[in-house]
């Protein structure tokens, strides 16, 4: 098509009426009179006018054209070439939809919203013939989106992902054959989007361009995590809550209530507390909470701060809180004090307590009694192990009751120790709870841990050096298991004497460790293996290990989620905790120049950028158009005006 740069000139083609009146006002006239002697010539005077009539319409014809032809010029006609240019561009528009870009700047309008302004304002420039693949984009993926659909685009809960988005774009202008490929990126660019994985390469043909619609917020209050920091039942300490919460702004924020909410068997229960929480710090909170019953306990911890970005102003809990596994600890020798009593150590490695990782760790909660022949054992329903210490003698009445309990699915811990013998166990080995038959006489030496069954529960953590290496265990006595066929299974071996071994019993399980709990038969009390040692066998028999976790959180991570707690979908009663990512809270944002150098994208300089200024101050844009016809409209100007005065000389001589 044919465009012109100042449309308005050619209005001044109605001067072409000008040559018209003059031809009209000063065209010649003749008076006809009849001369008979010149009759003959009437014929050649008619035949001249006529050619003269002829010379003098092109001559007109011309003038006008001339005329035309200067509105012409000072209107600047140029070839109109864009759908052509239409025809070779292919472009990716990319809008942020991650859970920053709810956020609100001073008028109320969230960055969403601008940035949709945004793509409809790009897609108004954008030729009718290019070709547009649009996306929503976050973390949790890429969703195409056709344009007359953008009205019901929202944000979503998902972080921050700059990489998936512009790698998404470059794959998919990859396949394009067209000249002009262009990436458009509209986000509020915040920095954690770019801290999250390397950017991809993009290719040198292709054109990126950033489009930010966000602004720098002045304060914002985030709950950044909320998990048990104490989910067991005791009496001497309340379950709790541990919660971080995280003032991104640079001022500090006053008196600001930060609220648990929870709901379990024991009913709705909450807790709050009031903090003064500095700038650009973390303040971590316990929050107590009368926990009592056992079950699943879920809810949320909120803050009713008002800031910029709302979403990230509660997060979702859930765990399960159970009372710890009760353990009986029968001494078979007290000792003078109750530091030489065979259980001291033991109890005191399992009597430790740790920091519970997320509420998932539990320990133990230890009964010891001593051993006196005739008592016998007291009810063992209400004890998940039972851990018999150089025990020196059994009943009948005994071994019939350690029977029942272990094929009711309790779990018995055997020590060794001066006072054990063939003798002294036989109660267990004639209902066949033992794993094996005892030695006659107990081994002396240095005997060392060569061999242990790397994939039993107990023992598989220990199959990686860091976590402790085995092959340090040394005994100076033990009573080993003579070796046997049938369904034990053997834990531990030095050479060929069997240290511990595993017996299957009904419901229960019975192990047997060949040496003692204490320091009469080894040094393990000494070393750093034994705490680690005892509590995995403890966790093993009480079935900590085998436990399914009853909650599984995790973050936003595709497509769809919501922030929450819902049901496993695997209908195994667990639940699933679904939080914002708490990166995507920060307040720090990236420039577009600084996405651009971290994209290898050829930057302007400033001194580019000053010669581009000065030039379009001294030279209209307009006037650089490479596809203007002017030249052609001179060349024919000239023609039309030479052509003219010729033929005007011709008429009027």
């Amino acid at each position: 098509g044919l465009g012109f740069v100042h449309l308005g000139f050619l209005a001044a083609g109605l001067a072409i009426a000008v040559p018209i009146v003059i031809h009209l006002l000063f065209r010649q006239k003749t008076r006809t009179l009849a001369i008979g002697s010149v009759r003959f010539l009437h014929q050649v005077v008619k035949e001249h006018r006529r050619r003269r009539r002829v010379r003098q319409w092109i001559l007109l014809a011309l003038r006008m054209l001339a005329v035309l032809l200067l509105a012409l010029l000072f209107a600047r006609p140029f070839r109109d070439e864009s759908f052509r240019r239409g025809l070779e561009q292919e472009t990716v528009l990319l809008v942020d939809r991650s859970a920053s870009m709810s956020a609100r700047d001073g008028g109320g309008k969230t960055a969403f919203e601008l940035a949709l302004t945004a793509a409809r304002d790009e897609l108004k420039r954008l030729d009718e013939n290019a070709v547009v693949h649009m996306a929503l984009c976050d973390a949790a993926g890429i969703e195409e989106l056709a344009s007359d659909k953008l009205g019901q685009a929202t944000t979503s809960e998902a972080a921050t992902d700059y990489q998936l988005a512009l790698g998404w774009g470059a794959d998919v202008l990859a396949a394009s054959s067209r000249s002009s490929k262009r990436i458009v990126l509209i986000s509020d660019f915040q920095r954690s989007g770019l801290r999250r994985s390397k950017l991809p390469a993009i290719p040198a043909d292709v054109e990126v361009a950033l489009a930010d619609v966000g602004e720098s917020l002045a304060r914002n209050v985030a709950i950044e995590s909320a998990e048990p920091g104490r989910a067991e039942i005791r009496t001497d300490a309340p379950g709790l809550v541990r919660v971080i919460v995280r003032n991104h702004g640079a001022l500090t924020a006053r008196q600001v209530k930060v609220r648990c909410e929870l709901e379990g068997p024991d009913g709705r229960l909450e807790a709050s507390r009031d903090v003064d929480l500095p700038g650009q710090a973390p303040v971590v909170i316990d929050l107590p909470l009368e926990i009592k019953t056992d079950g699943l306990y879920r809810g949320f911890v909120e803050t009713a701060f008002d800031d910029a970005l709302a979403l990230d102003n509660r997060r979702w809990v859930a765990f399960e809180a159970r009372h710890p596994d009760r353990v009986l600890l029968v001494d078979g020798d007290e000792g003078r004090s109750i530091f030489s009593s065979e259980t001291y150590f033991l109890e005191t490695a399992l009597r430790l307590r740790t920091d519970e990782a997320g509420g998932q760790l539990r320990s133990f909660e230890t009964e010891r009694i001593v051993w006196e022949k005739g008592k016998g054992f007291p009810r063992l329903d209400g004890y998940r192990a039972v851990v018999l210490a150089n025990v020196r003698r059994l009943s009948d009445d005994d071994g019939r009751r350690m029977e029942e309990y272990l094929n009711g699915g309790g779990r018995l811990l055997i020590f060794a120790g001066d006072q054990v013998t063939r003798q002294s166990l036989a109660p267990l080995a004639s209902h066949n709870l033992l794993p094996g038959r005892l030695a006659a006489e107990p081994i002396d030496g240095r005997l060392r841990v060569d061999a242990w069954e790397a994939k039993h529960p107990a023992l598989a953590c220990f199959a990686d050096p860091q976590q402790g290496d085995l092959r340090t265990l040394h005994f100076n006595r033990v009573l080993p298991l003579e070796p046997t066929a049938g369904t034990a299974t053997i834990l531990l071996q030095a050479g060929d004497r069997i240290i511990a071994a595993e017996r299957h019993v009904g419901k229960g399980k019975c192990i047997y460790f060949g040496s003692t709990a204490d320091r009469d038969w080894n040094d393990l009390p000494r070393t750093r293996m034994y705490v680690p040692l005892m509590r995995q066998i403890l966790a093993y028999l009480t079935d900590q290990l085998a436990e399914r976790p009853a909650v599984t959180n995790r973050l936003i991570t595709k497509a769809g989620d919501k922030t929450g707690i819902a049901a496993s979908e695997d209908g195994d009663g667990t639940l699933i905790v679904t939080n914002l990512d708490p990166r995507e809270s920060a307040l720090e944002r990236v420039g577009p120049e600084e996405l651009q150098e971290a994209l290898g994208v050829a930057a302007k300089s400033a001194e580019d950028e000053a010669r581009q200024a000065a030039l379009a101050l001294a030279i209209p844009p307009d006037a650089l158009r490479s596809d203007e016809l002017w030249t052609a409209v001179v060349w024919l100007l000239l023609i039309v005006l030479a052509a003219e005065l010729l033929l005007a000389g011709r008429v009027h001589a």
